[in-house]
């Protein structure tokens, strides 16, 4: 019975929740570096060790069982490929729900969901680099460490060494200084990616803040950050990295070294100017470094030695890429091989050789599967049907939906008091501008007044035809060549975005030329995403480097006249449920004229986006019981598994049932009473009138 109960009431729960620019003084505008960035430094190893004991990472409950604990095998594309876009991708656009005050120098907290999502993306680095990815956090370290990300935030500046001079000044705060990474102007997850493994800035050519996160020993971290929405404030975020391991004895490794980028598949987006491979007890003086890109010669230039950041590391910088510069996109899968010689070694010359494959994590591989689903196109309402799909060895799990759709069409130029986007825009100026427009008095307006991306997203999602097209209206104002137009759409409910439309500003400096003086028609085709669910964005992103902080007119990117054709609306979507097996599932039809199904991978709890659709059509109409029967597998998933038929005869009393092999369970209608009985093994339990049950689904 213990199994039972929790389960139906949280059937019963699910059940009765269902129902209810140009310039207008002569002074120009100017551009502004506002690169966020870490450091100064990273933290050196202390002298004395904190208190906490070494074992005290024992009892440390992780934030959920999902966010540590993974192995990843980089000699896989389509693995390290779907490691990206489920676990690394779930860590983005977290709200922080940040509780302090700078005003008032109040910490406060960051909600749970946020903290969590900086330990996976930690631990996500971890994985791929072949060090134990199973960090905890430690409420002792997160507490000072949100004291440090005020203080930061608050001074506007980083040290390891504040003193109490510095705003909002405690003692917590600069403990946790010492004792760890620092970020200002960005946090969260971000900080992680973007600042400490990227580790940009002439001070960082060491990679101290990526040695530190890459360290084997350490077990318990801590985190905290401050995210202030007030203009002219900056973000901030610490981790504490010093957990009492230093030192202690080294854990296996999958590579033997510690490299970034490590050695295998690795997506280009996490890819960074400063290549690095440590190694416990390594003299590199004399060493160098050979390089290859797709069997050609490849110019390397070392960084200069520094320890006293977890191991020794060797730093270099490959080809013509520059401290603070982007990796490029490739456009095919890139090969590096790396030789790092004469590096001494407890008395002995050895060398490292290993191969790196940049590639394009938006770009299937000849090992990515093909998941739309195979078997019948036609049913009859209530009728079962069998579909098959091409699993992976990749994922971990796999999920099915049905979607219906419904007539759509978009025409939208920001006239109304209500548009069909949303808006996630700085404050200091209007998404919506009255003073240029392509036609009517209003168009969208995207503004950098600080270093963060500007988005409007289309609130509906909408699946596309063979035929589908986005048109707008564009003008990119004054903008520099790091302030880029960008379209996107998103095949995994926002997860991950596909960039399909780019255009980068041109101007520099202190400028009288303000970019386009105009609107000019754009068409996107979104044939690609033919029978694929997907939502659509305009992104105007920041990539790094100056930009103009202005948004005042003729500053920034306008767009009008935003129009749809060839697509149509998600009219509902069933609850994603586990596939039967990885390679089917089954799908009993409620009614209506279409419907289409499609699946998605997952790893680690975290899912890709769903794949292109099988249309089903649909004939008849489905009974109540049978429609209550559909409507309650789709609420509790987990208990009845998977899709069963309805049944009639050989279960007395029941006039209906279903048997669900997942859970040895029935579900079911008494002929005696009319109520709806839900049994495993010897347990039964009555969940009331069936006709209750009816109009709460909807079914009548």
């Amino acid at each position: 019975m213990k199994r039972i109960l929790p389960a139906m009431t949280a059937l019963t729960l699910a059940l009765g929740g269902y129902a209810s620019a140009f310039a207008q003084t002569t002074a120009h505008a100017t551009a502004w570096n506002g690169v966020p960035f870490a450091g100064p430094t990273a933290p050196e190893s202390p002298s004395t060790l904190p208190d906490t004991p070494v074992e005290r990472w024992r009892q440390i409950p992780y934030s959920t069982t999902q966010d540590a604990g993974y192995q990843i095998s980089l000699a896989s594309r389509e693995a390290a490929r779907l490691f990206y876009r489920t676990v690394f991708a779930s860590s983005n656009n977290v709200a922080s729900g940040w509780s302090g005050d700078l005003s008032t120098c109040t910490a406060g907290d960051t909600h749970s969901d946020y903290k969590a999502a900086t330990l996976r993306r930690i631990n996500w680095f971890r994985a791929m680099a072949g060090v134990p990815a199973s960090i905890g956090l430690d409420s002792t370290y997160n507490r000072k460490a949100q004291q440090t990300a005020l203080m930061m935030s608050a001074q506007g500046a980083l040290s390891h060494y504040p003193d109490s001079a510095w705003a909002c000044y405690t003692a917590e705060g600069a403990e946790g200084a010492r004792n760890s990474n620092l970020s200002l102007g960005q946090a969260g997850a971000d900080s992680v990616a973007n600042g400490y493994i990227r580790d940009q800035g002439s001070n960082n050519a060491p990679v101290g803040h990526r040695r530190w996160l890459l360290y084997p020993q350490t077990k318990i971290m801590g985190v905290g950050d401050v995210t202030p929405s007030a203009a002219n404030t900056l973000s901030a975020n610490a981790v504490w990295v010093f957990d009492g391991n230093s030192g202690a004895t080294r854990p296996t490794v999958r590579d033997d070294f510690v490299a970034w980028p490590p050695a295998g598949f690795v997506p280009y987006t996490t890819v960074y100017p400063r290549w690095s491979l440590a190694y416990p007890g390594a003299d590199f003086s004399g060493a160098s470094v050979s390089m290859t890109e797709n069997g050609r010669a490849l110019a390397t230039r070392l960084e200069t030695l520094q320890n006293g950041y977890g191991e020794p590391t060797l730093v270099w910088l490959p080809g013509t890429y520059t401290d603070g510069s982007s990796w490029s996109r490739p456009s095919a899968d890139t090969v590096y091989q790396v030789t790092v010689s004469n590096v001494r070694v407890g008395g002995q010359t050895r060398s490292f050789s290993y191969s790196v494959t940049v590639f394009d994590p938006d770009v299937p591989g000849t090992d990515t599967p093909n998941l739309q689903p195979t078997g019948a196109t036609t049913l009859v309402a209530g009728q079962t049907g069998s579909y098959q799909f091409t699993g992976s060895n990749a994922a971990t799990e796999f999920q099915w939906r049905a979607i219906t759709l419904a007539p759509y069409a978009l025409d939208e130029g920001a006239e109304g008091s209500t548009t069909a986007f949303v808006a996630n825009t700085s404050t200091g100026y209007s998404p919506i501008a009255t003073d240029i427009s392509a036609s009517g008095g209003r168009s969208f307006h995207l503004a950098h007044t600080t270093g963060t991306d500007q988005t409007l997203q289309l609130q509906s999602a909408f699946v596309p035809s063979g035929s589908a097209t986005l048109s707008f209206a564009s003008r990119l104002g004054l903008s520099s060549a790091n302030q880029v137009a960008l379209v996107e759409v998103s095949t995994d409910e926002g997860s991950n975005w596909q960039e399909i439309y780019r255009q980068a500003g041109q101007q520099s400096g202190t400028t009288s030329n303000f970019g386009e003086s105009s609107f000019n028609s754009k068409s996107v085709s979104l044939a690609a995403f033919a029978d694929q669910s997907v939502l659509l964005r305009l992104r105007y992103a920041y990539v790094g480097g100056s930009f103009y902080p202005q948004s005042s007119r003729g500053i920034g990117w306008y767009i009008d006249d935003i129009r749809l054709s060839g697509v149509e609306a998600i009219a509902s979507a069933s609850t994603p449920a586990p596939a039967a097996s990885t390679s089917g599932f089954n799908f009993t039809a409620s009614g209506g004229s279409q419907v289409l199904l499609q699946v998605r991978p997952g790893m680690y709890g975290y899912y890709d986006g769903w794949s292109k659709a099988l249309r089903v059509a649909v004939a008849g109409t489905v009974s109540s019981t049978d429609c209550l029967f559909n409507w309650a597998e789709r609420m509790v998933t987990d208990l009845l598994w998977p899709s069963a038929s309805t049944q009639t005869t050989g279960r007395p009393p029941f006039s209906a049932y279903r048997y669900y092999t997942g859970t040895q369970s029935y579900l079911g209608v008494s002929a005696l009473d009319q109520h709806v009985y839900f049994q495993q093994g010897t347990q039964s339990l009555d969940l009331g009138l069936e006709s209750f049950w009816v109009g709460e689904a909807g079914c009548r």
